[in-house]
């Protein structure tokens, strides 16, 4: 119980019921029974949480004794090809997750120890880059680049690109199309 005197949460409880004993106008019974079942909330809470971890060797230190593996490389590569193949397409976490044989929230936490990104970031990256390509490559409409890369609105793409690269797409295009451009003699 010594843990329940030091949490920070349980001290404002308390706190917050003493003055609620104090004021009497017709709320005051409905905010002292709030408070007392907050404060048995987690109480039973801290409680279950110090049982846990002693039963594993320590107050609380289950979340520091576990580690996060890194996705495994052919993993890896199975979501980085799904990604590249279906740009164009709604990819979701579930999606990824289930293409690397992981629940949602193993994959992420792997896939973030593996890229140093989670994987949304990851994926708006990817569209980025591929349209940087098309930009530079193709005479399409930023529109159509933006519906090829799995963006829903030209929009949405161009405050993305913009985030990126630092430049919107008709910007980004006019600067690189001028820099490859060689003067005639």
């Amino acid at each position: 119980m010594a843990e329940c005197a030091e949490d920070s949460v349980v001290r404002n409880l308390f706190e917050a019921l003493a003055q609620a004993t104090q004021v009497h106008h017709h709320n005051a019974a409905v905010q002292v029974d709030a408070l007392r079942l907050a404060i048995a909330i987690r109480l039973l809470g801290l409680n279950s949480a110090g049982r846990q971890s002693t039963a594993r060797g320590g107050l609380f230190e289950e979340s520091s004794d576990r580690q996060v593996r890194s996705l495994q490389k052919w993993r890896l590569k199975r979501v980085v090809d799904h990604i590249d193949d279906h740009l164009s397409e709604r990819i979701t976490l579930t999606d990824l997750a289930s293409i690397a044989g992981l629940s949602r929230m193993h994959f992420a936490s792997q896939f973030r120890m593996a890229t140093g990104l989670r994987p949304h970031e990851f994926l708006l990256r990817r569209r980025i880059r591929k349209a940087e390509e098309l930009l530079f490559h193709s005479s399409m409409q930023i529109i159509q680049i933006a519906l090829a890369v799995g963006f829903q609105s030209q929009a949405h793409f161009t405050t993305v690109f913009k985030r990126f690269v630092g430049y919107t797409p008709n910007q980004w295009r006019g600067a690189h199309h001028m820099a490859c451009q060689v003067p005639n003699p």
